[in-house]
């Protein structure tokens, strides 16, 4: 039994890939990662990954630690966990992982002297049905390259609202662009909010940034709602990441068709976020 590390996105995949599908939503975040890397053939330093074998060789476990970001871990038996832990001691002690071993992760750090508990919780919700006719007029159309420009300054403008935020320009707006998995909503011609998709890997794909200059709820609704009901021609599992318990946005995402489907929580050191 033992871990197997790569700097490499396509080597994890072509290693682990399968197995990775096997719990699609419950991964999301971790596929919407790795679908990045592998479609821009982006190896960007500081990227780590790994995959763990058990003694017949079948893969059980999986991570994926993009630079600037915590390590995100899929589920895997507490011995892969054990063995993860010192692996992954040289870095900030905060990961990502399915609230299904939560717990275990908890405790492996424990064993190795670290203590960790729950940051935040999130629910990762999956579209099962048809999100409700928008409440605004305009309709929807798919960004292209003359778009550019603007979609850049209104990236600009979301970070700005976001400081520490390590979202990259390439993720949100740049690779979704030239996939065609960003979706504007325009009224009388002009763009008033977009909303953006990751790549497919797994018939997975998972939700982005929404965003509308002005602020507007309703029209970064419509551009959700039409950006899922887009995602959905191409992947049978169209997920969103949300905070659990904010009433409002389960009540948002519930009227776009989405339903909660499983849960992820960051587990920290104190000190670290």
């Amino acid at each position: 039994m033992t871990w197997t590390r790569s700097t490499g996105a396509a080597e994890l995949w072509r290693q682990a890939g399968a197995w990775l599908g096997e719990h699609p939503v419950e991964n999301a975040p971790l596929l919407a990662e790795v679908g990045h890397l592998l479609a821009t053939d982006a190896a960007p330093e500081g990227l780590e990954c790994g995959w763990w074998s058990d003694e017949s060789g079948a893969v059980g476990g999986a991570y994926v630690q993009a630079p600037r970001h915590n390590p995100l871990l899929t589920r895997m038996p507490r011995a892969a966990l054990d063995e993860l832990v010192p692996l992954l001691e040289s870095g900030p002690v905060a990961v990502g992982v399915p609230g299904v071993v939560a717990d275990d992760v908890v405790q492996a750090w424990a064993a190795a002297g670290t203590r960790l508990t729950p940051a935040r919780s999130f629910t990762v919700h999956a579209l099962e049905g048809r999100p409700a006719a928008p409440s605004c007029a305009g309709g929807p159309s798919i960004a292209g390259p003359a778009d550019e420009p603007m979609l850049h300054r209104w990236f600009d403008a979301l970070m700005a609202g976001l400081p520490g935020d390590p979202s990259e320009r390439a993720y949100v707006v740049d690779d979704p662009l030239a996939a065609g998995g960003l979706v504007l909503w325009e009224v009388d011609g002009d763009p008033v909010a977009m909303c953006s998709r990751s790549r497919v890997l797994a018939d997975t794909v998972r939700m982005g940034a929404c965003y509308a200059p002005g602020g507007e709820a309703a029209y970064m609704d419509a551009a959700f709602g039409a950006a899922a009901v887009e995602a959905r021609r191409h992947a049978r599992h169209v997920t969103v990441l949300a905070a659990t318990g904010e009433e409002q946005e389960e009540a948002r995402l519930a009227a776009a068709g989405f339903v909660p489907a499983a849960t992820r929580v960051l587990l920290t050191a104190p000190g670290e976020s």
